[in-house]
């Protein structure tokens, strides 16, 4: 079986910067992907290049075995984009249906789809509205019921949920963990609460290179400490609470929030240790909100894009 994507050397240059430079990428795609990586990193140019709206400078791409607008891959590869503009007055069903007819659906096929896929993003009620009549949100689920036509066998999505106030952020969140069961996705997102919420697997980018690739618990158990958040500010500093535990080697705040601390430990069994803190805090009647193995992921991140550098 060929693999959803594969990249060799890629390269890309804008004006003599380089947006992807020398970028190796492998990926079977069975659990949703997160692609992340600080501002410039590459990240928009690699969903161009696998979308095949632009070619690389240099280098090789396949997406399952073929190279971007091949027509073996044709209704095997979505995009659901950042922004994408509707056409005005034409109502929402209408507009998808023509969208089906492009896949080779005929027209029964299209009309049996469309209903598939607004159902799937619980967009039905609004399927006769006009695109300019629906909120943010509701346009993004139109979008997002387009990427889902013909079953394609790769999504590739950018800032899903970029724009959307919480609550429909969070209801788009919820719908892309069920599709994440049936479909082959790969998110490009800045929000890392919403890569972790979504995702199983991490690939982290910067200045156009492949930093890693790795699954989201390996990347975040890596550290040996805990991440400790309180539900109330601690009025003294926890190395206090905690000093008669053996086994931790350092106890800091984490961003300078009193509420969040990371407390570092040896080779103690961490389990064990977990429990003994959870116990000592209690006995100062601290209330824990969380405690888990590892660092926060946007501190992984920072911590291994800076040992690349």
């Amino acid at each position: 079986m060929d693999l959803h994507i594969q990249c060799k050397a890629l390269t890309k240059y804008y004006s003599g910067i380089k947006a992807l430079n020398g970028f190796d990428l492998e990926l079977n795609v069975n659990q949703p992907i997160g692609i992340v990586g600080p501002n410039g990193a590459g990240k928009s140019t690699l969903f161009a290049i696998l979308s095949g709206f632009i070619k690389p400078t240099s280098g090789e791409v396949r997406i399952m075995g073929a190279t971007p607008n091949s027509p073996t891959i044709k209704g095997k590869l979505s995009l659901l984009p950042q922004d994408t503009a509707m056409f005005k007055g034409i109502d929402v069903f209408s507009q998808l249906k023509h969208y089906a007819r492009l896949q080779n659906l005929n027209k029964q096929q299209a009309i049996k789809e469309v209903e598939h896929v607004l159902s799937l993003v619980q967009a039905s009620s609004f399927a006769k509205q006009f695109p300019e009549t629906l909120s943010f949100g509701q346009r993004k689920r139109v979008m997002l019921a387009q990427s889902l036509i013909g079953k394609p066998e790769l999504i590739l999505m950018d800032e899903p949920t970029s724009g959307l106030d919480p609550i429909a952020a969070t209801e788009v969140r919820s719908l892309l963990r069920q599709l994440g069961n049936e479909y082959s996705v790969i998110i490009s997102s800045h929000n890392l609460a919403e890569i972790e919420d979504i995702c199983s697997d991490i690939v982290i980018m910067n200045k156009g290179k492949l930093v890693t690739h790795s699954s989201l618990s390996e990347l975040t158990r890596s550290s040996q400490c805990f991440s400790l958040m309180l539900e109330n500010t601690s009025d003294v500093h926890l190395s206090e609470v905690l000093k008669e535990l053996s086994g931790i080697s350092k106890i800091e705040n984490d961003k300078n929030d009193m509420k969040s601390w990371l407390i570092y430990y040896d080779d103690s069994s961490a389990e064990q240790l977990q429990i003994k803190i959870l116990t000592k805090l209690s006995e100062h009647n601290i209330a824990v909100s969380e405690l888990k193995k590892g660092k926060a992921l946007a501190d992984e991140i920072l911590e291994v894009i800076k040992n690349d550098n």
